[in-house]
């Protein structure tokens, strides 16, 4: 069976707040370790996790970059450019800005473009990677 994990999933999991769900989805992870499931996270979700862990959960940034770190890293998900999102924790754990803009800083450098915003640290950032690279 494959299943595509949403953000609710990933917030109870990380989170713990609803303890029956979490329950669940860990449950669900045991069962991708062993193989009987596929576990997929798509990057907006990851996205979307960061956003709710800072503006609802109130958690530090050192918090959300380990618990990001955590399941990007476990290996029994298949998570949707995992590298980029890798990269991206790298550079939201270095800056002050936010992880969305560490995901869109990132997938422009892969792609070979530039940043264009009026958001004036990430437009900073943007210039120092490039001047960087």
């Amino acid at each position: 069976m494959q299943l595509q994990l949403d953000t609710n999933a990933l917030l109870r999991y990380t989170t713990n707040d609803v303890p029956k769900e979490a329950d669940i989805v860990e449950i669900l992870i045991k069962k991708a370790k062993d193989g009987t499931v596929s576990l997929y996270i798509c990057e907006p979700i990851f996205i979307e996790t960061a956003v709710m862990l800072k503006q609802y959960f109130k958690f530090p940034k050192g918090k959300i970059v380990s618990v990001l770190s955590f399941l990007i890293n476990s290996p029994e998900l298949n998570i949707e450019n995992r590298q980029n999102l890798l990269r991206a924790l790298g550079v939201y754990a270095e800056y002050s800005v936010d992880f969305v803009d560490c995901v869109l800083l990132v997938r422009a450098q892969t792609q070979g473009r530039q940043v264009f915003t009026f958001d004036s640290k990430l437009a900073l950032l943007a210039s120092s990677q490039e001047k960087a690279n």
